[in-house]
């Protein structure tokens, strides 16, 4: 099924523990954790709106959902751990027996396992690749991995942080950035090694259109009356603020949880 918990919920501070475990999954943004044994748990977060939902039917959603798969998956397969509402915001965690579990309950990939199983089930480590070392980020090929049996990998594809159960030493650089020695954050417009987002290459364009401009003026002067040049700045004006406009809205939905690209984070 696809993503519901991405049209209902946003983040809490404060979450709690997890019922009948000693570790918290209380976070500040949405996270995905891989855990030691295979299985995963995702604390989801999005803005819930107190005057269309209540608590309790929402809970009764996610309850339902939870139940549908876990007919035809084994009851284990997904728990809902908890559920808190909030001031207009919530946060759901959810355990799930394993990554496939995982990705058939949201509609999301994620894979998790050794380098050498990633590969055998076909993952194609065809990205740019980041080595992570604790003084520095630095570029490197895939080969450097590919054939060390000590290496695991979780991969996704989804905007989230990811949390793996060991220290990241390599991760694809396109859209991820590092958070600490075992999370990332991916997000459209990150770059592990350091490239300027897309935004910045929005920005350049008016100022090379307003030199099209002064070009056009100073080769149009004495040609044309002083009324048909301001009318023609006026003109050209216009056209340069529709176009800012139109770059803006695909940087709404990179905020969005899907993703078009795999995200690699091998580890140790």
């Amino acid at each position: 099924m696809k993503k519901y918990s991405a049209l209902v919920l946003v983040l809490i501070m404060c979450v709690g523990m997890l019922s009948g475990c000693g570790k918290s999954y209380s976070t500040e943004e949405s996270t995905v954790f891989v855990l030691k044994k295979g299985k995963i748990v995702s604390t989801d977060v999005e803005s819930f709106d107190t005057s269309a939902y209540s608590e309790a039917a929402l809970k009764e959603y996610v309850e339902q959902a939870v139940a549908e798969y876990t007919a035809t998956h084994g009851k284990d397969s997904v728990v809902l751990k908890e559920l808190t509402c909030m001031d207009g915001m919530a946060t759901l965690i959810l355990e799930y027996a394993s990554a496939e579990d995982y990705a058939g309950f949201n509609g999301i990939d994620l894979y998790t396992g050794s380098v050498a199983e990633a590969l055998a089930a076909g993952y194609r480590f065809d990205s740019d690749f980041a080595e992570i070392s604790k003084d520095s980020v630095k570029e490197c090929s895939s080969s450097v991995f590919m054939n060390g049996e000590k290496y695991k990998v979780a991969i996704i594809k989804a905007n989230t942080n990811l949390t793996v159960p060991g220290n990241i030493c390599y991760a694809s650089s396109q859209n991820v950035s590092l958070v600490n020695k075992n999370t990332v954050a991916i997000k459209s417009g990150y770059n592990l090694l350091g490239t300027v987002a897309a935004e910045t290459e929005t920005e350049e364009v008016p100022t090379e259109t307003e030199e099209l401009v002064t070009e056009t003026e100073v080769e149009t002067s004495g040609s044309v009356s002083e009324d048909e040049l301001l009318l023609e700045e006026e003109t050209e004006t216009e056209i340069v603020f529709e176009f800012v406009e139109e770059q803006e809205e695909p940087v709404a939905e990179d905020t969005t949880q899907y993703s078009s690209v795999y995200t690699y984070i091998i580890y140790k």
